[in-house]
Order: C-alpha cells, then sequence, then structure tokens
C-alpha cells in the first residue's frame, strides 16, 4: 500500500492539462460575473420591474404589496435625487421624508415671479384700462367667468382663483359672478351680490356680468360689428364631456369663458397635462413644471394678495383679537368635525413646538387658534398656552357690526357638522386672523389634513409675509397627523381637495408613527414627483378623461392624444340678446344697479364638433 501511494504522488500532470483546466475555471467565473447583478446605474434611476412591485385594486380601495404581476408597461423608473433619497431599496416614504421637497427650495423666488406676472396681467386686462379701450378692440376682447355660490369658502373661493388663474393663461379680462340667485342665467345681472360680499371686499381688476353687458351694448359689439355676448360653458365636473386636456382655449373665440365646478387647487392644473404645447406652456409659465416640488409658486396666495381683502367689519373683529400686539407667529387649524381625539391634540401641540424652533428662541410667541369645533379649542388652549400666547375669535362676546347680520348669515343646521356651530360670518374673522401668521400655518384634523380653507390660509399668510425685496423665505405650512390617520398610509386622503391626495398611494408608508410634515403651498394636480403616487379610485377616476395612470402616477401620453383625437365632443354656449335702459349716472361707473334691464331671450347651444 505504501508503495502504490508512493508512486501515485510522484506522478507528474502535464503542463498543457494544468493550462486548459486554468482557462475553463477563468470562462466559467468570467461568465458568473456577466450574469450576476451589478451596482444601480451612476444616475441613481431605480427600475421597478412588474413583479417587483404589486398593486393590487380592491374594490374597498385597499392597497395590498405583495409580488405578482402588474399591469404596467414594461419597467417603472423613478429619478431619486441624490440630496433626498440615499437607498435604492427604500420602496415607501413616511409623510414626513414626503414633505423634504417642501422645506426651502425656491418656492420664495418663484412665487415673486409669479406676482409680476399677475400684477402685469392685471395691468393690461384689468377693468380700469379694458373698459376705456376703443369699441373695435373692446367687442374683441375677451373674458374668464369665476361665478360662486355662498356654500363653503375654501371650495367657492378656488372657484374664483382658478378663474383667475385661466384668465392669465388665456389673456382674458377676469369677472366675478354674482351668488347663487332663484331665476334664469340671465337675472344674475339683477339679483344676488359678490361671494361673501358681506365679508370681503373685492380689487377693481375684475368686472361684474352686469357691466360686461353694458358695455358690450354701449360699445355697438353686436350693432357694429356683428359680435354676439356669448358664453362658452365647460365643466370639470363632467370629466368625458370637458376639454381641459383636449382643446386649445387659447383658440377659442367666444367673448366669456366659464370654466365651472372648480373646487380646487387640481382643476386649473390639469392645463399642465394638455395635449396642445401652447395651453401646457402657459400652465407651466404660471404654475411651475409639476415634477419639481421643491420649486412651484405660492399661485392661489399671490392672487389673493391681489384679489381679496376683510370687509371693514371683519377689520375690527381681527382688530380686536390682536389687541395693540403685533401679527400672530404661528396659526394651528384643526378641521375636527365636533371632534376632541387626544391623540389629534397631542400630534398637533407637537406640531407647533416644530414650527417654533425656526423662531429663534422668541421667549413667547403668539398662536392663534382656529378650528370648526369650538368645544376642541377649549380642550387645547390650556396645553398651548404654557408655552405661548394663545389668540382666538369668542364670537359669543363679539358685538361688532358684522355679527349683526347673524341671522341670516348662520350655519344651516344640516351643515353643522361639517361647518361647525358657529355662525358663517366668524369663519371669515378667523380666516383673516390666521392668515396674519408671520412664519408658519400648521394644520390637523380628525380625519383629513389640509382642507381647501386651511390651504387657503397658509397660502394667504405666505404672500402676505412675501417681501417684494425678499432673499429667502422661512415661511412654513406644517401637517400634523396623529398615528391612527396613518395606519394605512395616506390612503384616507382622498378627495381632491385634500393637499395630501396625491401622495396617497402605495408608495406611503403604512403604521406611521405622529407626523409634522412640511406642506407644499400649492397643492399638486398630478403625479410627477418623488413619491408621489395614486389611490386606485384616483386611478379609475382619471380614466373618464382619458388619462392612463400607472401604479406610481405615469400618464400615458400616447394614450391621451389618441383619446382626445377620436374624442366626440360638444361645445356648450349660452348667447344672450340684451336690451337696457341706460343709467343716469356717470359713464364707466360700475352697473350693478341699473333700473331697467330687458332680457329678450337666452339661447343655449349645443353644437357638434
Amino acid at each position: 500500500m505504501t508503495r502504490l501511494y508512493y508512486r501515485w504522488r510522484r506522478r507528474r500532470v502535464p503542463i498543457h492539462s494544468f493550462i486548459i483546466a486554468v482557462a475553463v475555471f477563468s470562462g466559467i467565473g468570467l461568465l458568473l460575473l456577466t450574469l450576476r447583478s451589478v451596482d444601480p446605474p451612476a444616475n441613481d434611476t431605480v427600475f421597478l420591474r412588474p413583479k417587483e412591485l404589486q398593486l393590487q385594486l380592491d374594490d374597498d380601495d385597499e392597497i395590498n404589496v405583495g409580488v405578482v404581476d402588474v399591469d404596467l408597461s414594461g419597467s417603472v423608473s423613478i429619478e431619486r435625487n441624490k440630496e433626498n433619497v440615499n437607498s435604492s431599496s427604500k420602496t415607501c416614504a413616511t409623510v414626513e421624508e414626503m414633505g423634504e421637497s417642501f422645506k426651502g427650495g425656491d418656492v420664495w423666488k418663484q412665487s415673486l415671479r409669479v406676482r409680476t406676472i399677475i400684477h402685469h396681467h392685471f395691468l393690461v386686462n384689468g377693468a380700469s384700462r379694458v373698459r376705456d379701450l376703443p369699441p373695435d378692440q373692446f367687442c374683441r376682447h375677451g373674458f374668464v367667468l369665476g361665478k360662486a355660490s355662498e356654500a363653503g369658502f375654501g371650495n367657492e373661493m378656488y372657484k374664483i382663483l382658478n378663474a383667475a388663474a385661466l384668465s392669465i393663461m388665456l389673456n382674458r379680462s377676469l369677472i366675478i359672478g354674482q351668488t347663487r340667485h332663484i331665476g334664469s342665467f340671465s337675472s344674475l345681472s339683477i339679483l344676488g351680490k359678490y361671494p361673501f360680499g358681506d365679508f370681503i371686499s373685492y380689487s377693481n381688476d375684475s368686472f361684474t356680468l352686469n357691466e360686461v353687458k353694458h358695455l358690450w351694448r354701449r360699445n355697438g359689439c353686436l350693432k357694429t360689428y356683428g359680435r354676439h355676448l356669448v358664453m362658452r360653458i365647460d365643466d370639470f365636473e363632467k370629466p368625458a364631456k370637458t376639454d381641459v386636456l383636449c382643446s386649445n382655449w387659447g383658440k377659442w373665440e367666444q367673448p366669456i369663458i366659464w370654466f365651472q365646478n372648480t373646487t380646487d387647487a387640481v382643476a386649473s392644473q390639469f392645463f399642465l397635462k394638455n395635449v396642445h404645447p401652447e395651453m401646457r406652456d402657459a400652465a407651466s409659465n404660471l404654475f411651475g413644471q409639476p415634477d419639481l416640488l421643491q420649486s412651484r409658486p405660492n399661485v392661489f396666495g399671490e392672487l389673493m394678495k391681489i384679489l381679496i381683502s376683510p370687509s371693514k367689519d371683519v377689520v375690527s373683529a381681527v382688530n380686536l383679537v390682536l389687541g395693540d400686539g403685533a401679527d400672530p407667529d404661528i396659526s394651528l387649524h384643526m378641521r375636527m368635525l365636533m371632534n376632541r381625539p387626544v391623540r389629534a391634540t397631542r400630534a398637533a401641540i407637537n406640531c407647533v413646538n416644530k414650527a417654533m424652533q425656526n423662531l429663534h428662541q422668541m421667549p413667547r410667541p403668539r398662536v392663534v387658534l382656529v378650528s370648526d369645533t369650538p368645544s376642541f379649542v377649549n380642550s387645547i388652549l390650556p396645553n398651548i398656552s404654557e408655552f405661548a400666547e394663545v389668540l382666538h375669535f369668542d364670537y359669543k362676546h363679539f358685538q361688532g357690526n358684522v355679527s349683526r347680520n347673524v341671522n341670516s348669515s348662520h350655519s344651516l343646521d344640516f351643515r353643522v357638522k361639517d361647518w361647525g356651530p358657529a355662525p358663517r360670518w366668524v369663519a371669515f374673522v378667523d380666516f383673516f386672523l390666521a392668515s396674519l401668521a408671520k412664519h408658519a400655518v400648521v394644520s390637523g384634523a380628525h380625519r383629513r389634513v389640509g382642507t381647501t380653507y386651511a390651504q387657503l390660509i397658509a397660502a394667504l399668510a405666505a404672500a402676505n409675509h412675501l417681501r417684494e425685496n425678499s432673499t429667502g423665505s422661512s415661511f412654513s405650512f406644517l401637517s400634523s397627523f396623529q398615528s391612527n390617520l396613518l395606519t394605512d398610509g395616506l390612503r384616507l386622503q382622498i378627495g381632491w381637495g385634500h393637499v395630501w391626495n396625491r401622495f396617497a398611494g402605495p408608495l406611503s408608508c403604512h403604521n406611521q408613527s405622529d407626523q409634522c410634515a412640511f406642506t407644499p403651498l400649492l397643492p399638486p394636480a398630478w403625479w410627477d414627483g418623488l413619491w408621489q403616487s395614486p389611490i386606485p379610485r384616483d386611478v379609475h377616476r382619471l380614466a373618464a378623461f382619458g388619462i392612463k395612470l400607472s401604479g406610481l402616477g405615469t400618464v400615458d401620453e400616447d394614450h391621451l392624444r389618441s383619446f382626445c383625437n377620436s374624442k366626440k365632443g360638444t361645445v356648450k354656449t349660452i348667447m344672450e340678446k340684451i336690451k337696457m335702459t341706460e343709467h343716469p349716472g356717470t359713464p364707466g361707473r360700475e352697473y350693478r344697479d341699473l333700473k331697467t334691464i330687458d332680457v329678450l331671450d337666452i339661447e343655449k347651444k349645443v353644437i357638434k364638433r
């Protein structure tokens, strides 16, 4: 045995066999390295393949994440900014992480740019100039109507603000319509008043519909130029019929355009995806690019700054709350719907403390409390009083002029749970008081955070305290979420009027702790930004507009163009033939109080395109 073993060990391996073996093993190693996954691309683009992200769309709008095939066209890529995302393995974000996009940035710079655009627009298209145009120019001029009723303030004010934004995009003048009335369309000339006119004063930059009718007749637009006063109507709440995405509104020839039911910040931003480049350019010039969340201007705040102001009676009530002190530093708005949850109170207090961190150790900041639920104010007030001077408008102890209309402007009984038990006029005192905040507005809620009312408070406050010579802004809009609202992520933030709706999809982490997140002053209308994703309800809703939306919010532009090309739309117009008796007053005055207006007829036409 020893001999045989010795002989085997002494046997030499041929050199050429050794070289062949090394070559074979080297080839196998190179092959394995080639097939093996490599590091992510250098541009930090993370590709999520269809089997890596599952979006099960259940009937109850539940979103379940799993590993099964989904109906996504190819791989979905998410461009991740190196400053925001350090790990390619992260598949969801908390609300605070989402809000980092709205911290700092150059929102202030873009807002000043838009402020200049707005001022120039009303300088050229404002009522003071347009009413004095020569007849041939006036009769070729166009208008946009913004008409609101006196329902919820946030939704109704957005109708006027969307009309103002559209007038800028289309280079037309703004008409502010009158309140809800009884009678035909034509009776707008006789009945009604400016929406919320008892509490809000409007600038002289807009027309009334009545004045436009008078000027149309005075300038002989029909008699001399054969131009009827025709209004074209587009209803945003009817997705299958609206032309917000498919038509070039800049080429519409009707003198007046009425974009109906634009009750939130979304409607006019839909033009950012219009199939016509001219409309997209006009929208992006005003609203900025939808994917650059950190640099989108405070459009609606800047519009409010120039268009509205509190009435004298409301100013008196606000000054009574302020006393001899300065403007408040922080405003806290809580939409509680007659509830007083302890978790919401705790989260809101923590969020106010976070806002105070930017006040450079101010010893005792002034904090305004606003809520639809007076009992909630009473419960949270002692806690905040420990570290801040609390301001709150107690309407029960106010005897000013505005309160004398309480019987005619009180909350309707069936809206008490929605609007609260206070008279309607209190909401306007609260609004203008809260919009004086110099440093931050905090929004909290029993269920849905960042309502249209809270959005407009923050937008106006930011605009009020942005100076022309500013080199930056420390103003913050913060959203306070208690943990039970985030069990399923942001899925509860349904409704396009809520600021976090565009973040409510599968990229929102479940089971989050209390959150205090920086919030956009301009609520996004699309899902182009980092961590934005839609809920199934919105995917289905967008389909009616002709939008094929992926599970992560990507718009299929080819599908939209095909939809628009095949769409058999209608054009709805209202043509008025009006005979007026001249008012004995001086020319150029507003003719809201004409004594005789004889409307001959109103024609509604539906014209096939």
